[in-house]
């Protein structure tokens, strides 16, 4: 019966590094992006980020017919 809470907490703390490991891929991946020039905004330059229509275009108000 005590064995059910200590199986718990170490599924727990197994979880919880799996998280932190992928946590630090992301973030190493983000470094990465963001001193890659050919990644548009990710070195802060949204207005090259920002190509092609804005999502507002791509539907028509209500007032229009």
């Amino acid at each position: 019966m005590s064995e059910e809470p200590e199986r718990e907490v170490e599924e727990m703390q197994e979880r919880a590094d799996k998280l932190e490991d992928e946590i630090d891929e992301v973030r190493k991946d983000w470094e990465r992006k963001k001193a890659d020039p050919s990644v548009p905004g990710a070195a802060g330059d949204p207005e090259k980020a920002e190509k092609g229509p804005q999502p507002e275009t791509n539907y028509p108000s209500k007032g229009d017919d």
